[in-house]
């Protein structure tokens, strides 16, 4: 076969377009940053009662996402090969390597193929962003719907498609935004600028640069903002319904009676009830939380800890970190100059995203603020998140990073552009110059090598800490017994075992946060732990703890309350009776003052003998204070004197 033969024949193969390149090229190196710093087992917060619901098609806390319980369910069957926490986490590493992917592929025709993979990868090692692929949360599966719906609406505000053309791409837009009620309603923060996107509103007659380079009219790109017609509209809707209509999923699985059945949603009222979330004191607009300014401020701490939260893996800023944070603001302000240069319609569409996610979101959620911030700024008893809340903001972050990515390959393109000119140049040299032009680009792997050693969840104790404290609870807890918890990091571990791995499922938790809602006391009364005529009538806190406490005395079932609960809550179950700490939990005494704190020394040996010595080893720098907290409650069982101080700071002794 001759040279030209086999030219012909490799002239003939297939050849990838450059945005698939640069797509496949980011969805591997996220993938697999991703999986190597991925939470091998159960994480705190939400997380473990996610993945129950994803493996039993239960339904957690409202809104309910049962868009994400099915594809989580999927996830468990198709990574059945690995242990049923991490075949869910998988979830979210696969759904954060494809948003990358979808960014890149966006971002090609922005800056080439190079530039694209560089600002996808930047965005998606941003430590918020990093943080959502690596645990089980509705988070990176929406930040991936987010970025399918600019990358849809992007190519809807094109010039150069034809009319058909965008109008089925806006319809796909509007089957997208209905998907976001069964999914998440965050995917919604990008709408304003899909419509920037798919709306540029230019005025007939005039173009952009980037139209009259390409020879493209200014009739075609005025094209893109004809107002849609009644019929177009009608489609919208009913492609909207289309996608909102699998929330319908949430009935069909409380049907089955699981046993996660937040808000029992057999009724379109109770459906109603956990989209909108009524089980919580949801914040309106007005009046503020806290002063508009402070929870401004609070998405600025936020942001500080985006590129280089390793240098400094505490809340309060420093020189280094804060440093890199205003290199990498800079970075996107010089991008969003050059994709205003290179079309004012994508320019504007990614600055109304940066904005709209990040300080549109801080109007409208009205957040408390975090459990960090403040500090002599506001009241000592001011009111604080449970816990950081930066997740809600990971769009406009992965925004910025995009950004920052594109600012670093327009500071490279300008090195490039700076070679003499008129000047004879050897080949060599010229090569030496293309290569220093781009050094810039390596900046790109700043947040990648530095936030690494912060959100790798894979090193002790925290990868195995939250089984290591559930299995503790609920071994604290005689047979057939009844626990009462405080809220999410002693229920949803123990839910997970209970409900997953059938561990001890003898073992009875009530969780107090969760008994103003009426659905839950129905659960209880089903279980003979409440009274039938509290589940209808709210009969207040005090009242149910001592019917849980009465019907449980009455069924023979022993009561243990967690250290995690407040005493004075403890004491609202039975005040007649001193509380003796085994450990991990509390046991009503007779042998005790009423009210009164005893150690209950046999238990504690026992508790402290089963305890692994890993899960007490140091955390690693940045831990999530759940972690923090957990470890001291795991020491309770070192106490031997009522004068410990731990009694009283860590296990609500006093």
């Amino acid at each position: 076969m001759t040279a030209g033969a086999r030219g012909g024949r490799r002239r003939r193969g297939v050849r990838l377009p450059s945005s698939a390149v640069a797509a496949g090229v980011t969805t591997m190196v996220l993938f697999t940053l991703y999986l190597a710093t991925a939470a091998p087992d159960l994480t705190f917060w939400d997380a473990s009662e996610l993945t129950t619901a994803a493996h039993t098609l239960g339904i957690p806390h409202p809104p309910g996402t049962p868009l994400w319980v099915l594809l989580g369910h999927v996830c468990a069957l198709v990574f059945q090969s690995v242990n049923p926490a991490r075949a869910i986490t998988m979830l979210s590493v696969v759904a954060g390597a494809l948003t990358g992917g979808v960014g890149a592929w966006l971002a090609t025709r922005w800056v080439g193929a190079r530039g694209a993979v560089v600002s996808a990868v930047l965005a998606g090692s941003f430590y918020t962003v990093w943080n959502n692929a690596t645990e089980t949360e509705v988070y990176a599966v929406t930040l991936l719907a987010s970025v399918l719906l600019l990358l849809v609406a992007e190519r809807a505000g094109r010039a150069d498609i034809d009319e058909t053309q965008r109008r089925r791409l806006r319809g796909v837009m509007a089957f997208v935004v209905g998907l976001a009620i069964p999914l998440h309603l965050s995917v919604w923060v990008a709408l304003p600028a899909a419509v920037a996107f798919a709306w540029p509103g230019v005025r007939r007659g005039e173009a952009s640069s980037s139209d009259r380079t390409e020879g493209r009219s200014s009739q075609s790109h005025a094209s893109t903002g004809v107002r849609p017609g009644r019929g177009e509209l009608v489609g919208w809707v009913l492609l909207a319904l289309l996608g909102a209509s699998a929330v319908m999923a949430m009935p069909l699985m409380a049907m089955h009676d699981p046993a996660l059945n937040s808000g029992n949603p057999v009724t379109l009222d109770a459906v109603l009830a956990v989209l909108r979330r009524e089980q919580y004191q949801v914040a309106g607009m007005w009046p503020r939380q806290a002063p508009l300014w402070l929870q401004f401020g609070n998405v600025l701490q936020w942001a500080d800890w985006q590129v280089g939260f390793g240098v400094q893996p505490r809340p309060v800023p420093s020189l280094a970190r804060t440093g890199l944070t205003v290199l990498f603001v800079w970075l996107a302000i010089l991008g969003v100059r050059r994709l205003w240069r290179h079309e004012a319609r994508v320019g504007r569409a990614m600055l109304l995203l940066v904005l709209s996610a990040s300080f549109g979101v801080v109007v409208w959620l009205n957040m408390r603020l975090g459990p960090t911030y403040g500090g002599d700024l506001i009241p000592a008893n001011a009111i604080h998140e449970a816990r950081e809340r930066d997740y809600f903001f990971a769009l406009a972050f992965w925004a910025w990073g995009m950004l920052a990515g594109v600012g670093l390959t327009a500071v490279s393109a300008a090195l490039r552009r700076a070679r003499p000119s008129g000047v004879s140049i050897d080949r060599v040299i010229d090569r030496v110059i293309d290569s220093l032009a781009m050094l810039p680009l390596l900046a790109a792997a700043i947040p990648m090598v530095v936030n690494r050693a912060v959100i790798d969840r894979t090193r002790e104790p925290a990868a195995t800490m939250p089984r290591t404290y559930a299995r503790l609870l609920l071994d604290a807890v005689p047979q057939h017994g009844v626990l009462v918890a405080a809220g999410d990091n002693d229920t949803f571990p123990l839910w997970y075992l209970q409900q997953v791995e059938d561990y001890r499922a003898d073992v009875t938790v009530v969780t107090v946060p969760l008994l103003g809602a009426e659905w839950y006391r129905a659960q209880l009364a089903g279980q003979e732990l409440l009274g039938r005529d509290a589940v209808q009538v709210w009969p207040g806190l005090s009242v149910a703890l001592r019917s849980v406490m009465a019907h449980a005395e009455r069924g023979q079932r022993p009561v243990r309350v967690s250290t995690l609960l407040e005493r004075h809550e403890r004491l609202r179950l039975d005040p007649t009776r001193g509380w003796a700490l085994e450990g991990l939990v509390y046991a009503p005494s007779e042998q005790l003052a009423p009210g009164a704190t005893g150690l209950d020394l046999a238990a504690m040996q026992r508790s402290r003998d089963a305890t692994p010595r890993s899960a007490l080893a140091p955390l690693p720098a940045g831990a999530d204070a759940a972690q923090q907290t957990t470890q001291e409650l795991l020491r309770c069982n070192t106490i031997e004197r009522l004068t410990d101080s731990l009694l009283v700071s860590g296990c609500n002794g006093f």
